[in-house]
């Protein structure tokens, strides 16, 4: 009886065939193993740690867009568990000004208070977010003055995020404390479908305006614009050459000398001026003296004009001043990572290093110089130590085809690359951004 019950099921499965799918592991076990991966690289701050995701198998292109998005949502779930923006709305205050405060704990430093509100009904697009940093008085009337300025702004539909300096006694928004909640304050709003993720921008006023310069210059290929007011820093503290692809408004007083920030920003001006011609259509920017002002100038020329402009997240021409704030250097910039550090510091003669970037469409090929700079860029010696990779997406090279790479002039590599969810596991890891999820990468060493 068994056996004529066996024969009869194999009658059955020849009739009908089951086709069984194995579970591919990325599906399975790699969803949780991805989170995992994720959740530790959030945690680590410096980028000092491991960042390839090993899988071997090649990624067909006609599957890029599906895996990009599912490997987007599961950043955001590995986001979410730890922390999410609040939730922002127009309701306005019973009592004038009388907003929320919220606060967040920063990494040795005491905790930043910061007000969080949007002006008008979300865009289709999703709304432009201005992280706004007051100047240097007393932080109370600073926080609140800065908060009454920013509903002023004609700039909507907008939202703001205002942070109150957490101690008088270190009063510079460029400190190693404030970059890391600048870079959660980025990672968390593009995860966030409120927010356009190619419309964030940086200003401020005085010391405000000091800081969002330099932030500029050190997170513009996260930055669709940056706007000081009544700043000026010196041009080797927020480098122009980082400019190259965002909108840069740059207000000061015509009669505002101290610190020489009139003078400041002039220098500024010329050096925007001359970019500008060597690179049309680039270097967007608006810097101005304003007429007969000194310190307190018209603040509401800046963010109607900022507002206007997007990013552009994947340029395929730039130059990097791999520069250093509070002693520390970033590890990424627009899609190149550094995989091991430069042996250069803040206290080195060379203390800094450019890296020209430019990709050649039609021969398919990459180009990067790259050398060490002092303060004032007027003199450099050759790179000798430091590892990178460059990550690379669809739309900026044929990645079916053989890609050369020249370095310092030279041919060093001419291949067809691998296509791996291992580089968009990486690449998300890293730039923590919708727009920078790669497919593809090259490592050199430098």
């Amino acid at each position: 009886m068994k056996s004529v019950s066996r024969l009869f099921f194999q009658y059955i499965l020849f009739l009908f065939p089951i086709t069984l799918f194995p579970i591919p592991s990325f599906a399975a076990k790699g969803d949780s193993s991805i989170v995992d991966f994720f959740r530790d690289r959030i945690k680590d701050y410096e980028k000092s740690g491991d960042y390839d995701f090993q899988h071997r198998k090649n990624l067909p292109i006609n599957q890029l867009t599906s895996t990009k998005e599912r490997i987007w949502e599961l950043w955001k779930k590995a986001n979410t568990t730890f922390e999410q923006l609040p939730i922002v709305t127009t309701e306005a205050p019973i009592e004038k000004y009388d907003y929320p405060i919220y606060s967040w704990k920063l990494m040795d430093e005491d905790p930043m208070p910061f007000y969080y509100f949007k002006k008008q009904e979300k865009p289709a697009g999703g709304y432009p977010l201005f992280l706004n940093t007051h100047g240097s008085g007393p932080k109370s009337s600073e926080f609140l003055a800065t908060l009454k300025w920013s509903l002023v702004y004609q700039d909507g539909p907008s939202v703001y995020f205002i942070p109150q300096i957490p101690n008088e006694k270190r009063y510079r928004w460029w400190f190693k404390s404030k970059q890391y909640a600048w870079e959660k304050l980025f990672r968390l709003a593009m995860i966030d479908d409120t927010f356009n993720p190619n419309k964030l921008y940086v200003m401020g006023i005085s010391e405000g305006g000091y800081g969002s310069q330099r932030l500029a210059a050190f997170y513009a290929d996260y930055l669709a614009g940056a706007g000081p007011m009544a700043g000026g820093e010196p041009l080797e503290n927020a480098p122009p050459l980082n400019f190259r692809h965002m909108a840069f408004s740059l207000e000061t007083g015509e009669k505002d000398t101290g610190f020489g920030r009139n003078k400041l920003t002039l220098a500024a001006k010329n050096q925007f001026d001359s970019l500008s011609k060597v690179y049309p259509g680039d270097f967007i920017h608006k810097i101005n003296l304003q007429e007969g002002k000194g310190h307190s100038i018209d603040y509401r020329v800046t963010t109607p004009w900022l507002v206007k402009y997007s990013r552009k997240p994947r340029p395929i021409d730039f130059e990097w001043i791999l520069f250093t704030m509070d002693g520390r250097y970033r590890r990424s910039f627009y899609n190149v990572f550094v995989r091991k550090p430069l042996n250069i510091s803040e206290e080195d003669k060379f203390d800094r290093a450019s890296f020209k970037f430019k990709i050649d469409k039609k021969d398919n090929a990459i180009y990067l110089e790259t050398k060490l700079q002092d303060k004032m860029s007027s003199k450099s010696k050759p790179v000798d130590s430091g590892e990178i990779s460059i990550y690379l997406a669809e739309d900026m090279l044929d990645l079916s085809k053989k890609i050369k790479v020249y370095y310092q002039g030279k041919l060093v590599q001419n291949k067809k690359l691998k296509l791996s969810k291992g580089n968009i596991i990486a690449s998300c890891a890293i730039f923590a951004d919708p727009e920078r999820l790669f497919p593809a990468r090259v490592d050199l060493k430098l």
